[in-house]
């Protein structure tokens, strides 16, 4: 696809899909492993107070609130990750559409998503910078 076709084509392939989990050790569990797996470019987790029915028993109580942004093409795929990953028996996983984003993110995340390098967490990179260091002064 040229720049043009790029420019044209803009942020309509950006979605979101959220769903909930019970804490956040399961939160940043599903984000990593979505993100290494190239399914999402970020997710974002926050706690919320829930309320709802459960088994005939309304219940409050507080959950994590998770919101991955991803392509629409990898959006199905993403879906699947989570309801294989998640500990709910139902758990909710919704993709909402956008209607617009900058065409300079959306560029970024279609970069990236596609790239065949393999990510890294920030300890990693920590460690492989110190090696490189350490490299240097032999």
């Amino acid at each position: 696809m040229n720049i043009v076709e790029k420019i044209e084509k803009g942020a309509e392939d950006v979605v979101f899909v959220y769903t909930i989990c019970g804490d956040i050790e399961q939160a940043r569990s599903m984000g990593y492993s979505a993100i290494e797996e190239k399914l999402a470019i970020s997710m974002d987790y926050w706690v919320i107070h829930s309320v709802y029915p459960w088994q005939g028993v309304i219940r409050e109580i507080d959950q994590y609130m998770l919101m991955f942004s991803t392509q629409k093409s990898l959006s199905e795929g993403l879906m699947n990750h989570i309801q294989a990953e998640h500990s709910y028996k139902v758990p909710m996983i919704v993709r909402c559409n956008t209607d617009m984003s900058n065409v300079p993110y959306s560029l970024w995340m279609e970069d990236t998503l596609k790239s065949e390098e393999k990510l890294i967490t920030e300890i990693e990179a920590h460690e492989k910078h110190d090696i490189n260091s350490l490299n240097k002064l032999k």
